[in-house]
């Protein structure tokens, strides 16, 4: 299963030679890190990094996502900034559903003034774990 972008941002771009030369300069680097959207929350994240968040009812594990909303990509020395998103047609980045933990366990007293009564209730967060398993730079 692989989440995609918007619809819109999958037009071709016609690239000038001054982009596409800086581009091809960021594909010299040798590590890459990318800030992506998840469930409208952005994460920055580079290859192998573990990705904790919210659960994902649909994914199981070992499930394998395309993560094609990244607002910035770069290197130690170039960045491609997105207004919003980058162009996904510049990249290619992977991640891998590794576990779905729990939380910790949350109590949560309520009361009632002046009386004996009270109500005692538990909670515990969902979470999926995601391992980034690819992050490339494609050529223009």
């Amino acid at each position: 299963m692989a989440f995609t972008g918007p619809k819109h941002l999958s037009a071709p771009i016609n690239w000038s030679s001054a982009s596409a030369e800086l581009v091809g300069r960021l594909r010299d680097q040798q590590k890459y890190y990318a800030t992506v959207v998840i469930k409208g929350r952005p994460f920055t994240v580079a290859q192998n990094d573990i990705v904790v968040m919210d659960r994902i009812k649909d994914l199981e594990l070992g499930d394998t996502l395309s993560l094609t909303q990244v607002t910035e990509l770069g290197s130690r020395d170039y960045t491609i900034k997105g207004q919003p998103h980058v162009d996904p047609s510049l990249f290619r980045i992977e991640a891998t559903v590794i576990e779905h933990p729990d939380g910790k366990l949350f109590t949560v007293t309520k009361k009632k003034q002046r009386t004996a009564s009270q109500k005692t209730t538990y909670h515990r967060n969902r979470y999926t774990m995601l391992r980034v398993s690819k992050i490339d730079v494609n050529t223009v």
